[in-house]
C-alpha cells in the first residue's frame, strides 16, 4: 500500500465511522499524517490527485444544507446539524493536509556572510605604513562591518574619508549602508595634526571632527581605492 492510499484508507475509515455514530470524531489529523511520517512527495501527490474526493462531498453537504434537492435526497439519512458537524471535520481534514503539506516544503536558508566574507572585495592597505613621521597601524577591516563610523586616508593623495551610518556594510569594494549628507572626502592639509585628531575622536565628537577639518566636503566615492588605509573605526 502507498502512503497516498493510507491516507484515502485512513479518510475513508473517518467518513464510516461518522455515518455509523453520527457523532463528533475528535482526530488531530496533522499529528495523524506526522505519526505516519507521511513525506513531502506523498502530501503533495495526495493534495494535487487525490483530495478532491474530499472537496467534493464538502460541496455535497453543501449543497444538501442549502436545500438542494438531490442532495437533500442523498443525504437524508443526516441531520442537519450532523451534516454540519460533517462539513466542519472535512473541512478540518483539508486545512491540516495543507497545512503538513506547508510544512515539508523546502526552504533554502540563505548564508549568513562572516565579517571577513563581507569585506573580502574590499582592498585596502593593511601594513603599518609611516604617515607624516608616525608608524600607523592599520584597524581589522573587517571590524567595518556593523561600524558606526570609520575614517580612511588615501596615501597617495591624502584625502581623508569619512563614513558615517547606522549599521555599516561592504558589498564588493563599496562601503554601503552609510549616510551620505553627513559623509563625505576631504583633502587633508596637516597630515600629522589631522591623524592625531581622528586617532582620538569617539562616537560623539567624530562628526564634529571631520566638519571642522578644513577643505571643502566632496562626496563618498563609488568604490574606495586601494591606496587607502583604514585609520579609525568607531563601533
Amino acid at each position: 500500500m502507498t502512503h497516498t492510499d493510507t491516507i484515502c484508507q485512513f479518510i475513508d475509515t473517518i467518513l464510516d465511522e461518522f455515518s455509523i455514530t453520527k457523532k463528533k470524531i475528535r482526530v488531530d489529523f496533522y499529528k495523524y499524517f506526522y505519526s505516519e511520517n507521511i513525506d513531502r512527495k506523498t502530501i503533495n501527490e495526495y493534495a494535487s490527485n487525490q483530495i478532491h474526493f474530499v472537496t467534493d462531498i464538502i460541496e455535497e453537504v453543501d449543497g444538501a444544507l442549502e436545500g438542494d434537492k438531490l442532495l437533500s435526497e442523498a443525504y437524508a439519512h443526516f441531520k442537519k446539524s450532523e451534516l454540519k458537524e460533517l462539513k466542519l471535520l472535512l473541512e478540518r481534514f483539508v486545512e491540516d493536509v495543507d497545512k503538513y503539506r506547508n510544512s515539508k516544503k523546502i526552504t533554502r536558508r540563505k548564508k549568513i556572510k562572516t565579517p571577513d566574507q563581507l569585506v573580502k572585495g574590499l582592498h585596502l592597505i593593511d601594513t603599518d605604513i609611516n604617515l607624516d613621521g608616525q608608524l600607523v597601524t592599520p584597524e581589522s577591516k573587517s571590524d567595518i562591518i556593523g561600524a558606526k563610523s570609520i575614517f580612511l586616508v588615501n596615501i597617495k593623495t591624502h584625502d581623508l574619508l569619512y563614513i558615517t551610518g547606522n549599521n555599516l556594510s561592504c558589498s564588493g569594494a563599496k562601503i554601503v549602508n552609510y549616510d551620505e549628507s553627513k559623509s563625505g572626502i576631504k583633502k587633508i592639509k596637516n597630515l600629522s595634526d589631522t591623524i592625531d585628531k581622528v586617532k582620538t575622536t569617539h562616537n560623539l565628537s567624530c562628526s564634529k571632527t571631520f566638519q571642522n577639518l578644513p577643505n571643502k566636503i566632496r562626496s563618498v566615492p563609488r568604490t574606495v581605492s586601494p591606496n587607502y588605509f583604514l585609520l579609525k573605526v568607531i563601533p
